[in-house]
């Protein structure tokens, strides 16, 4: 996912602490952008991944039909790039097999509204 957040227009690594560190920045709010991993079982592919394919239309009814439920460990992990106030959010589905997380999903970008409705499932 790191490749694709890098080409994403709005975003920007940023250099803190006189070089020693780096955050990724929403750039149109200035927002720092957090990484989040959640965990779940199989059956929530099918829920999340029409989050992800909605590419914004449908996104509420999406969300709102989402009957996901985070677990301690599993075989699925959703991996979020959320900004601190959320006007910018990234998923994509990863599956763990053959010792590893594969993605299983293209990233999906959103910003506004959307990127708040999409942060509203996560936290």
């Amino acid at each position: 996912m790191s490749a694709e957040l890098l080409s994403h227009n709005e975003l920007r690594v940023v250099s803190t602490m006189m070089g020693l560190s780096k955050k990724l920045v929403y750039t149109p709010t200035g927002a720092a952008v957090n990484v989040k991993k959640f965990n779940y079982n199989p059956e929530a592919v099918a829920h999340l991944q029409r989050i992800i394919d909605s590419d914004g239309k449908g996104l509420a009814q999406a969300v709102k039909a989402c009957h996901a439920e985070q677990v301690a460990i599993g075989n699925v992990e959703l991996d979020a790039c959320i900004s601190t106030d959320k006007q910018f959010a990234a998923l994509q589905l990863q599956q763990f097999s053959d010792y590893s997380y594969h993605p299983i999903s293209k990233v999906a970008f959103y910003e506004g509204d959307q990127a708040q409705l999409v942060a509203s499932i996560l936290d």
